[in-house]
């Protein structure tokens, strides 16, 4: 009889019984894990990019770029000639804004150096069960944070 057989002959019936008790824990927790990581997989991602992009967050720093975009090209409008059409010089027409590229260039920076609200949580949390993160990707409230705001406005 080698060691293993040994100590296996070795075990009561109560050991036997936590032994498959234990494991029926474990199989369970596989289990879990296995339909936790499937969800991830197939629909917590897209959670997360649909959360992220109906976030107010995101969508203010879009709507910020789309405005910084819009007044540059409409300075370059000016500058083409537009103003001179209409007799006025160009920093007297209505909605000149001689920072516009400037303020562009400066959230488009912003823009692509933030950190999504949403993924700092989770980085913050490693440990979130599956519930917690399901309820934060539920939540665009969550992350209404702004983190572009400031004076980039006209």
């Amino acid at each position: 009889m080698d060691g293993r057989a040994g100590t296996v002959a070795s075990l009561s019936g109560s050991d036997v019984d936590t032994l498959y008790a234990e494991l029926g824990i474990v199989q369970e927790d596989n289990q879990k894990l296995d339909t936790e990581r499937h969800w991830l997989l197939s629909q917590g991602f897209g959670c997360f990019v649909s959360a992220f992009s109906q976030s107010l967050e995101f969508k203010g720093s879009l709507e910020r770029i789309y405005q910084a975009y819009r007044d540059v090209s409409y300075q370059v409008g000016l500058k083409d000639g537009y103003s001179s059409s209409q007799g006025m010089k160009r920093t007297e027409t209505p909605l000149y804004n001689s920072k516009a590229k400037k303020q562009l260039t400066k959230l488009d920076e912003k823009f692509s150096g933030q950190t999504p609200t949403l993924l700092v949580k989770i980085a913050d949390n490693p440990l979130m069960s599956l519930d917690e993160l399901k309820s934060l990707f539920k939540s665009t409230d969550t992350v209404s944070g702004d983190s572009t705001s400031g004076d980039e406005s006209p």
